[in-house]
């Protein structure tokens, strides 16, 4: 008889489920789990050691081995055979970050912004809300040079602005933080936002 498995820390919230060919008509369909889409973010996306990636989810190295290798089999069956790959998202809580231009206004600004709002929701409730000084005007470094640090050091999975430029976007999309750009927002349009 095997061991309970432990429970896994899992950040990276995936925004797309489902994937599959256009042109073929495959009907197998390849279930990627929470777990190993985690390893692919934190080895592929982040560029972590085994090691460091193993400590972040909260198991053995050998662990996160056996699960990354798993996740890289199933992506690539997918591909060669053309199987629908379909994400199981467990993870119930995501955070978001807002610039703003008031420490209480929801309505996205731009990246000179003064503030970074950022909230925890889970199951349709703000479980904390925090204020930042902006650390673009902070350091007065280039956005790119400290934004995605930034946020990725507060697990951040989606970035809300009101506009933003390609550099910036691919430099957060490779951490992993997905970009919503949105001129209004109210606190219930968080609960919406997948």
């Amino acid at each position: 008889m095997g061991r309970e498995k432990l429970e896994r820390k899992l950040f990276f919230k995936p925004r797309c489920k489902e994937f599959g060919s256009f042109d073929c008509k495959e009907k197998n369909s390849i279930i990627l789990l929470h777990e190993e889409i985690e390893a692919i973010y934190l080895s592929d996306i982040l560029n972590l050691y085994q090691n460091d990636a193993a400590k972040e989810m909260g198991v053995s190295r050998a662990t996160f081995a056996r699960i990354l290798k798993n996740a890289r089999s199933k992506v690539a069956m997918s591909l060669i055979s053309g199987a629908k790959l379909s994400i199981q998202d467990e993870k119930d809580d995501f955070i978001v970050a807002i610039a703003s231009n008031s420490k209480n206004s929801l309505a996205p600004s731009s990246l000179e912004a003064p503030y970074i709002l950022v909230y925890h929701i889970k199951e349709e409730k703000i479980l904390e809300k925090k204020l930042f000084d902006n650390p673009v005007i902070l350091t007065k470094k280039r956005p790119g040079m400290v934004l995605p640090e930034f946020l990725n050091s507060l697990k951040v999975n989606f970035f809300i602005i009101n506009e933003i430029k390609t550099g910036i976007k691919g430099a957060l999309l490779a951490k992993g933080i997905f970009i919503l750009e949105k001129k209004k927002l109210k606190e219930e349009d968080l609960f919406t936002l997948l």
